[in-house]
């Protein structure tokens, strides 16, 4: 599974690019042709910005691999409710603020890099350039790293505008949308954790009588009531909502969750923490 993570950030990653490029409201525009400068923005610069990262991606594959599954390891004891609640937002956090604004440098290290490692190991291996290779190599590298320098100068003051108004936006507004959405999820997942955990019961009571287990949790069907929950807290949560496609009627009822929802959902997470110590539960799953 950790492998099919890495071979899945392989895929996303291009992507992200491909659909950041897409819906950001500037444009790289460096030719007179419009054609040109469309296929400029929309392809050459997404590969450009995709290539240093796949290139990591692909020489760190097994050390990455092996940092998710110890990652997982590590954090099997936290509950899944919590992990999705800093995951979610870390998520929000990276694809808007971080990814967009370090890709253009590293794109341009990474092709200095690359490119002088490549030429170098090029220039001693089958040429046998000796001392000339270095300079073959630095000479290569400032060659394959014009363009990700012209993209980087072109693409960071104008995204550090796009910066400012998602940031003094989400100072504003998103805070509480994200913030308000992965709470919704925490929630629904708190509702829900008693339901497994009756099972969980019930599996280990037939364990200890027959020797056996003859109830299965339906698992499918708490993950759909958690889904359900989670999209009626999101509806009583949310403000109304902005969209292209008009506004979506949200009720706007965060007090409800302040009040009431937030305090049922931390009894219940209180309730089963003392009952799995009381009885020596260790799994947190």
């Amino acid at each position: 599974m950790t492998r099919v993570i890495v071979v899945a950030l392989w895929i996303v990653t291009p992507i992200y690019f491909f659909l950041l490029m897409f819906v950001l409201p500037f444009q790289i525009a460096p030719f007179g042709n419009p054609l040109l400068n469309l296929l400029f923005n929309n392809i050459v610069v997404p590969i450009v910005f995709s290539l240093t990262w796949v290139a990591i991606l692909y020489f760190n594959r097994y050390r990455i691999a092996n940092t998710i599954h110890l990652m997982r390891e590590s954090t099997s004891s936290v509950p899944l409710r919590w992990r999705v609640f800093y995951g979610f937002n870390a998520a929000f956090v990276m694809i808007f603020f971080i990814l967009p604004i370090v890709s253009a440098p590293v794109a341009v290290i990474g092709g200095l890099f690359f490119a002088g490692n490549v030429g170098y190991a090029i220039a001693v291996g089958k040429f046998n350039l000796g001392r000339a290779a270095a300079v073959a190599a630095g000479l290569l590298a400032i060659v394959l790293c014009i363009l990700p320098g012209y993209i980087m100068l072109a693409f960071i003051p104008q995204y550090l505008q796009i910066w400012n108004l998602v940031l003094s936006t989400w100072n504003d507004y998103g805070f509480g949308v994200v913030y308000g959405i992965a709470q919704c999820l925490v929630n629904a997942l708190s509702f829900g954790a008693p339901i497994h955990f009756i099972y969980f019961g019930a599996q280990q009571y037939e364990q200890g009588l027959f020797g056996d287990v003859y109830t299965e949790a339906p698992t499918g069907l708490i993950r759909l009531f958690e889904a359900i929950l989670f999209i009626a807290f999101t509806v009583l949560y949310l403000p109304p909502l902005a969209t292209p496609f008009g506004t979506l009627a949200f009720l706007d009822m965060s007090w409800l969750f302040t009040s009431y929802i937030n305090w049922i959902s931390l009894g219940i997470v209180v309730l089963l923490m003392l009952i799995k110590r009381a009885i020596g539960v260790k799994d947190n799953s």
